[in-house]
């Protein structure tokens, strides 16, 4: 039984990297936005699937992450860089 919550726990812990990383490919600016809209309670896109628990973790991580980078921005989003190389 323990297992079953074990692996589900691994499950739900993954889809929340997997939607931080997809949110911080967008670029710091949209970041930004996407966590003023989170704060409204705006479910993102990205998030869908996630139940409340998992959005909160998602809007906690974004906001240690841009915690660290202040109001600069050294990571263009990656839209941005697929454009310049090709």
């Amino acid at each position: 039984m323990a297992l079953i919550g074990y692996k589900q726990s691994l499950m739900v812990m993954k889809q929340i990297d997997q939607c931080v990383e997809a949110l911080c490919q967008k670029g710091c600016g949209a970041v930004r936005e996407d966590i003023k809209l989170l704060k409204q309670g705006v479910i993102l896109p990205e998030m869908s699937a996630l139940d409340d628990r998992a959005r909160k973790a998602v809007l906690d991580e974004l906001c240690s992450i841009m915690a660290v980078y202040g109001d600069r921005c050294p990571i263009p989003p990656l839209q941005q860089k697929k454009q310049s190389t090709g």
